[in-house]
């Protein structure tokens, strides 16, 4: 019995260290610290960006957004700048923290810009909602040990019923198309379901549009049978575009 328990420990232990090996993060967060220091406008609007799609939960990261839109947000109107502040709005957003809520309607209300004041308010709306993805994008249950972090939450991003993760996971594989075959299984899997539970609205065919562009980054042959069975079965002129773009690249 004692035996069998130290090998329990031993297992338990190296699953919460892979698990703990997967969440670290501190070399991506660096990185967009970097970017957000950088004396380039098009560095720190990447970083931005980048922030605004990561769903990191880091505190001291969120911290500097916080501090470099306060002191940049009553700058006179200039394009380039007001477009800087709107996604340092949207990185904030990305936090999920209600800590935030006071300096985005602060910068909604105050701001030179009406369209500084727009990105504002609408990325206050969204705190809650980036609470909930954020909590998606960081749970490692389930996790396959063969994939990287970053390949596990785009899987788990696929698998969720948010309609916006899995469009932003499509997204990412197909700006970077040299994943692991199991992330790209998992976008093939994806869009035969809403395929067979097709809807017309707009964003959920623009969701569709993007895993067919994922599954073309791909490069990969095995995804023309998939490709092939949503083609016969949409009834979207703006779908079957994708579609047939799609299938084009690949053969």
């Amino acid at each position: 019995m004692q035996r069998i328990f130290v090998v329990m420990v031993f297992l338990g232990a190296m699953l919460f260290s892979s698990a703990v090996a997967q969440q670290d993060r501190s070399a991506e967060i660096n990185r967009f610290m970097q970017g957000l220091d950088s004396s380039s406008q098009v560095q720190r609007v990447d970083a931005a960006k980048r922030i605004s799609r990561a769903g990191l939960q880091d505190q001291v990261l969120y911290a500097k957004v916080a501090g470099l839109l306060k002191a940049g947000y009553l700058q006179p109107y200039e394009k380039n700048h007001t477009d800087e502040m709107a996604w340092l709005c949207k990185a904030l957003a990305a936090s999920g923290d209600s800590h935030y809520r006071q300096l985005l309607d602060e910068v909604a209300s105050s701001s030179p810009s009406p369209k500084l004041q727009r990105y504002a308010k609408q990325s206050a709306e969204l705190l809650e909602t980036y609470a909930q993805r954020s909590q998606i994008l960081n749970a490692t249950e389930g996790w396959d040990a063969e994939l990287s972090g970053e390949e596990n939450r785009i899987v788990t991003m696929l698998q969720s019923d948010d309609l916006g993760l899995k469009k932003d996971a499509a997204k990412k594989l197909t700006r970077k198309g040299s994943y692991n075959e199991t992330v790209y299984d998992a976008a093939a899997t994806t869009l035969t379901e809403m395929a067979q539970d097709f809807s017309r609205d707009s964003a959920y065919v623009d969701c569709m549009a993007w895993l067919c562009k994922a599954l073309a980054a791909s490069g990969n042959r095995k995804y023309v049978a998939v490709l092939e069975q949503v083609k016969g079965e949409t009834s979207s002129v703006k779908l079957d575009s994708y579609v047939s773009k799609a299938l084009n690249a690949l053969n």
